[in-house]
């Protein structure tokens, strides 16, 4: 039984998909347990979204990456109450940086979106799997997940 995930995203009987422990989908030959894999990636999309600042005390509010999975493109947004100085950057599951759309840019006040096509600092195009966004200002911090499937 395949789930409707599984289904949206390719993973049938004959091809399989598996996260490795580091967070990165690894594609499988067939004899794969599709039903336990796409209970994984289930799981990993209902828990995609990770708020270390759920209550908006310091003017701002990053939103969940629009589409989640992406393939290969991706917007992030986020809200500020008052112009801030602030960075927006990419890391992969290890925790390595993998891209700085925003380093340091003062922006006014308001919504703002910047868009990310899973291309590292030096063009080259990111492996499938689990990434962070972080949003950084002077008084806050906010962190959340996005998957990438290619």
């Amino acid at each position: 039984m395949t789930s409707a995930t599984g289904v949206a995203y390719g993973v049938v009987n004959d091809w399989s998909v598996v996260v490795d422990q580091q967070g990165l989908i690894r594609y499988k030959q067939p004899g794969v347990n599709v039903t336990a894999i796409n209970n994984i990636i289930d799981q990993l999309l209902a828990s995609s979204e990770v708020d270390d600042n759920p209550e908006n005390l310091d003017g701002f509010e990053l939103h969940q990456n629009f589409p989640n999975p992406f393939n290969p493109n991706t917007s992030i947004s986020f809200d500020l109450l008052k112009p801030e100085r602030v960075s927006l950057k990419i890391y992969n599951a290890r925790g390595e940086r993998v891209i700085a759309l925003l380093e340091e840019r003062q922006l006014g006040a308001g919504a703002h979106a910047f868009a990310w096509n899973a291309l590292d600092q030096n063009g080259k195009r990111v492996a499938s799997g689990v990434y962070f966004y972080e949003l950084r200002g002077a008084r806050f911090m906010a962190r959340k997940k996005m998957l990438l499937l290619l």
